[in-house]
Parts: C-alpha cells; structure tokens; sequence
C-alpha cells in the first residue's frame, strides 16, 4: 500500500572556501528569498514531497520560529539537502540547533543523520545524528566496520531547540549539548584519510540509510533545524548562556505541529471522513466521552505516510463528526514501558471517574515482546485531555498463547466487574482473545480464552485475532437487550483478513462468549476496505457505536507524494432488529454536514431524474435512493466522465441478489473486480445510501451490510450522476446533498 515518487527543486547553499582543506559551511535557513539568493551562485539540492499527486514541486515547509530568523521544518520522510563536493579539515568544529518533534526508531540500527559527510566514492562516512529517543551520536562508518561515540547523557529535548557543539582536535571529539559538554573520546578506528577529499554533505537523512521502495527511506529526521556552522576550531562561535535560555524556551508547538493545510491542492485526500493532519495513520480506536467531549485516538506515524514508529494521534469533538486535532496523546520512549511502539488499544472511565487508556506496549528487549499497559490524563479538569501519562501497569501474555502475539485491548463492565480481552491465538486452535478480570481496572487476573471457533470449519478466521469488540446491543427503539456483539479481525495462517462478527451472550458464570451461531458474518463485503474495528457505547445517549479505518488501496498511486495514507470510516451505529439480527447505519450526526439538497424526489422516473442530474456534479455528496427490487439490474453510476469511459456503478444484481460496486477507467491503479453484498432473497425493496468524499465511497444497503472501497479518477470531468435501470424504472425516493468538509483546526 505503499507507493513513491519525488520531486525535487535545485538550491543553494552558502559555501566558502576558506583554504583547500577546509570549507566553512554556514546555513542560516532564513525563507525562500534566503535559498533564491545563495542559488544562482552554488549546487545543491533540496528534496521534499510536493504533498499532492497533483503538485510539480516540492512544498517546502520554511517556519517563521528560527533561532535568528527562520528554519527549515524537516518533514520525518522526504526532506533532505545534498552538497557536493566539501571539504572537511581534519580538525573542525561544527555546531547547529535542532528541534526534534519526534525520535526515528534507529531502523536497522541505523543513525537519523543530521549531519551526514560522506565519500561518494567508497563507503566510508563521518555522521552527527541520532539514535533511538533521540539520543545523539557521532559515527564513524568504513565498509562493514563503524564505530560510535554517545553515553547516557547525550539525548535531546523533544519540541524544543537544542544546541549541539562538536569539536575534533587530533584524536580527540568533544561533544557539548545546551552547552554542557556531555562527551569526550577518541575513535579507534584510523580514518585519518577521510580529510581533505571531496565529501557529498547530506543533511537530514543517512547517506546509507534503510528502506523500501525507490525512495521510501528510514533513518530521517523531522523537527526544526537552523543555524549550521562548520568551520575551524574557535571559528563558530560561543552561545550567551542567556540567549541560549530564551532560545530554548521559545514556543514552538504552531511550527512543530503535522500541518494539514499543505494538503490543500491533493485531491483524494477526504474533506469529510477523519485524516491525521499529516502521514500514515491506521485503525481509530479508544472511543472516549468525557467531560461533554468525545475522544478518538488512532495508530500514527508522525515520520510518513507508511507503518513504523507508531505513536497514538488523538482527535476531539463535539459530535464524533467535526473533529479537531490534538498533540499526539502516547509516544514511544526511553526505559522499560513502550520503547518500541505503541499499538492499539481501547478507553474507558475507571473507578474515581478517571479516564484510561488501555493500550498496546511494545518492547522489543522482552522475550514476549508485547503487553498491555495504561495512561491516565495528567489533568482531567482539562476538556481536550491533551496530556496523557504512562503507568506503571502491565498485563502480560499468559501462558498458553501464541508468542509475541498479544494486542489490541478492550475493556468492557458487567455490573459491578471490569472485563478485559486481547487479541492473540492459540496453536492449533486459531485466534482468540484472553480473557482478565478486575475489581478496580488496575489489578488483573486471567481467567480463560474468551471465546475459541472451529478453526477446520472456519479457516478463514486465521491463527490470531486482532482488534476484538465486544459490545452490548439494543434494539433499534433504543431498549436494552441481552445481547452483545462479539468483533474481531482475523490474521495469519488462513485469514480473510476482515471484520467478522457474532451475535451472542456473556455466560458469567463461566466467563466466556457464547454465540447465537458459531458462523461468522461480514459487516462490510469491501474487500479489505472497512478494516480495524473499535467501538463504545456513548454514555450521553446510550447508542452503541463502531469506527474503523478505510484502507487506502492505492495499487500504483503514489502515496510519497500524496503524503497521507487512510481515514476514518464514518462511525455506525449498531441495533438488533425483530429477528435479533444486527443492523447499522451511519450515525445522525453526520447529517449535520449536509450542505445544499442539490435533488430531491418521490416516486420519480428514471428519466426525470436524469434530466436534474444533467446539472449535478461532484465527489463530495450524500446519494440516498430507494426502489423495489425486480428482475432488472438498477442503480446508479457515479463519478461518472462526460464521455461515460470512467465511472463507478453501484446496481442491484437480480441473478446473484447482492448489491454490486464495480468501475470502469483507463489505466486502473490496481487490479480491481466487482465487489458484491448479498442482500439476501427476501428483500422485496432496496435503501442505499452512497456517501462520496474525494476517492472514498462508502455504501449502506438497508442497514444491513456495507461496501466500502476507493474511486481514484484522474479524470477531471469524472463527477458526473446517471441513474441506471429499465427505461420505465422509478424510485420511490431520490436524494442528493452536497457534503461539507471537516472544518479542521486544533485544540488549544
């Protein structure tokens, strides 16, 4: 799911040639007039992604917050400047300030590079960068062998300016950090010759770095950077203590913040489903209302937009609709807790009225690798919770369970006791999801698996379960009921990887789910595109509620330069119907972003309808139409081009009794076939409900299954509306809205 492309501009860089072995460097990154100033006159290069498939150039992300000036915002994945041809003085002193806004996981064991001179001729190479947490290390690499200088006391402040200080004279390094000297040693390694050739300089990423694809690279940094000096010993310059003061105390959180408005000209990037403001996200999870504010966290990488480093990003709302972005709420970090990632979760008010956060803790260090642990808000009087804090609290996997394959907590209260389930596997038995219990949500024991199928009869639902919910329903008049649904996402072995479902109980006395039928069932027959299940039950009105997250499928699209990756589904809500079968539908909240009615009819010919729709464009609509079923095919295509050569068509398919999503372009980004909802052979009468947003389509079907896939057109005029059917077709009902977008902005 992970494509690339780059686009880069040619600038320049300030280079004086102080004597043939020496050049002395000074960067101020002062704006745009600063580069177009020093580029008619010196070769270099500064690539970054231009944010949007549409774009010809790269998108630059200068910042007014500099330590001088300005500084340059490096985005974590594709900014980085090349220099050729520098000279490095066997003895020099460097020095620069960095703002780090978050810490590359050292993938491949490899340093971040923020200074990076290399020979472009052999494999040897001097790096100033940094290792996991943002400890800063100086490296020296030749072929196969490498040695590092860093100690304990060597890390970075996150969000805010450091100063870094580097002085070599003779054998000797000497490194200052804030202008505290934090190191002093020597190489052993000889590398006497790599003075006074010809370097390349590469500033932001390692010049061997790790990563996939053509250009998809690790080992990047993403923070502020300013003021790089390379010069001779004495020659940079000392820091007044009380400047350096004020500089690290400036605000930066505004210049630091993952801008969502440099997206402004990418055109499949939803308006109205939820986004991170910027790069990969995954499964929103930990649904949370608290002090008259619903909460949505969601699995997050602030380096790009492709799975790694994960950190918990954190949305906040009124309605579960018009959301805001907050600070990302849990980050991995040094010691023994989450150093290595941290994974999906769930939340839930505690005893004293405290909200949790359940989440998944990753440590690479422990034989079992995962473990469930809790973060507490650090001021619940604050509306937004923005500040979250880790526990000491773990879960461990129990014995029994398959290993390293413990994930995804979810935590539920029958009367008076707290339920807790993570999604694991047993060998030869398939997924399933262990069951602890709790007096207070703090103390835990294991008690049995929650719930095993028959993994020979049903081998799809794989070797583990990730994801699992487990959620109480009531019926669509909003009474309580004894059942529950039981969610999981199958993975491994033979799985169909999936959300499937079970309507059943909760034996208390044995502590186990017991399904009304042991088969499973598809909410959404999308194909992998309705994916990462969570959900709650809002305290304010008793609903139950699903979110999930909508894959992007991007086949060859090229999400480098798009620089997002997925969304948000809409959230549904979850009922029982008469026959205790689950029904679901977007929530009411979403009609408030209902624009204008652009057509609405009843009891209309296919004709008439037609005719209103010859003036209706767009890829940002509501569709909601109803019609008898018959022996015809009827429906509607949208997106569709002038000529008719694109388009995508939603239509009932009487021989196979499903509803049908298929589409028709040049040149598709992936291999694609028809996909198909059974609506069962009863349904005398069809309600679907299309909901449009840039290259998202989501499809409800009588409130009882779900398409949820992508539309990638490239064709500008591909928004066009036609009904489909017999020429005497009606519908009894034929609406269209225009839709607005989220009107995103952050928490203060």
């Amino acid at each position: 799911m992970f494509r690339t492309a780059l686009f880069f501009g040619i600038l320049s860089l300030f280079t004086k040639v102080v004597s043939s072995q020496q050049a002395e460097l000074n960067l101020s990154f002062d704006g745009t007039d600063w580069w177009e100033n020093f580029q008619k006159n010196n070769q270099a290069e500064l690539f970054n992604s231009s944010y949007s498939l549409n774009g010809s150039k790269p998108q630059y992300l200068w910042k007014k917050q500099g330590v001088e000036n300005e500084s340059l915002l490096f985005d974590g994945y594709s900014t980085y400047l090349e220099i050729e041809n520098v000279e490095l003085n066997s003895d020099f002193e460097l020095s620069f300030w960095f703002a780090p806004r978050a810490f590359d996981s050292a993938i491949g064991n490899k340093v971040s590079s923020i200074l990076d001179f290399y020979s472009p001729r052999d494999t040897t190479a001097l790096r100033i960068g940094l290792l996991k947490h943002g400890q800063l290390a100086i490296e020296y690499e030749q072929g196969v062998t490498s040695e590092r200088l860093t100690n304990e006391e060597s890390y970075l402040d996150k969000n805010r300016w450091n100063y870094v200080s580097i002085k070599k004279i003779g054998d000797e390094i000497n490194l200052r950090i804030n202008d505290e000297y934090v190191l002093e040693e020597s190489f052993v390694l000889d590398f006497k010759n790599f003075f006074g050739e010809k370097l390349n300089l590469r500033i932001g990423r390692n010049s061997n770095a790790s990563g996939f694809g053509e250009k998809f690279k690790f080992n990047m940094i993403s923070g502020l950077l300013d003021e790089i000096k390379i010069a001779k010993p004495g020659e940079t310059g000392e820091v007044n203590g009380n400047d350096l003061i004020d500089i690290r105390n400036q605000e930066l959180q505004m210049a630091l913040r993952l801008d969502y408005s440099k997206y402004s000209k990418e055109p499949f990037k939803p308006a109205y489903h939820a986004t991170a403001p910027a790069h990969w996200m995954n499964e929103p999870h930990a649904p949370l209302y608290y002090n008259g504010k619903y909460h949505l966290f969601y699995q997050h990488n602030p380096f790009g937009p492709y799975w790694g480093q994960i950190h918990w990003g954190h949305w906040v709302s009124d309605d579960m609709i018009n959301w805001k972005h907050a600070e990302i709420a849990l980050a991995p970090e040094k010691g023994h807790m989450a150093p290595d990632g941290i994974w999906s979760g769930s939340a839930y008010v505690g005893p004293e009225n405290v909200p949790m956060l359940f989440y998944t803790a990753g440590n690479l260090s422990k034989e079992q690798n995962q473990y469930t642990s809790i973060a507490i808000p650090r001021d619940t009087t604050d509306k937004n919770l923005k500040v979250w804090e880790k526990t000491n609290i773990i879960v461990d996997k129990p014995e029994g369970y398959k290993r390293n394959e413990f994930r995804d907590p979810f935590v539920f209260q029958v009367e008076d006791k707290y339920y807790l389930i993570v999604g694991s596997g047993i060998e030869g038995k398939g997924g399933t999801a262990p069951l602890f219990e709790s007096e207070d949500a703090i103390n835990w024991s294991y008690v049995n698996p929650f719930y095993i199928s028959d993994i020979e009869k049903y081998p799809f639902l794989g070797g583990i379960w990730e994801l699992p919910v487990f959620l109480p329903l009531r019926r669509e008049d909003g009474t309580k009921t004894e059942k529950y649904a039981f969610l999981v996402l199958p993975l491994r072995n033979e799985a169909d990887v999936e959300v499937f479902y079970w309507i059943g109980e909760f034996n208390q006395d044995k502590k186990q789910f017991v399904p009304d039928d042991p088969k499973p069932k598809l909410m959404d027959y999308g194909d992998f595109g309705f994916t990462g299940p969570s959900g709650f039950v809002d305290p304010k009105t008793g609903r139950t509620i699903v979110f999930s997250i909508a894959q992007g499928k991007y086949g060859n699209l090229d999400n480098y330069d798009m620089g997002w990756a997925h969304n948000a589904g809409l959230p549904v809500e979850l009922w029982l119907n008469e026959s205790k079968e689950l029904r679901f539908a977007p929530i009411e909240e979403i009609k408030s972003l209902r624009g204008e009615q652009l057509i609405s009819c009843n009891n209309c010919s296919k004709e008439s309808i037609n005719t209103d729709l010859n003036e209706v464009i767009g890829d940002q609509l509501e569709i909601e139409m109803k019609f008898k079923v018959s022996n015809s095919s009827q429906g509607i295509e949208v997106r569709r081009s002038k000529s008719g050569f694109t388009k995508a068509m939603i239509y009932y398919e009487p021989e196979t009794k499903s509803v049908v999503f298929d589409k028709v372009q040049k040149n598709p980004e992936r291999d694609f076939k028809a996909l198909k909802a059974p609506i069962g052979d009863d349904v005398t009468e069809l309600n679907i409900r299309v909901f449009l947003d840039r290259s998202m389509v989501e499809i409800y079907i009588n409130n009882k299954v779900s398409i949820t896939d992508r539309i990638y057109f490239p064709v500008e005029d591909a928004t066009g509306l036609e009904i489909t059917g017999p020429e005497n077709s009606k519908l009894e009902k034929f609406s269209v809205w225009r839709m607005n977008g989220i009107d995103w902005k952050y928490v203060e």
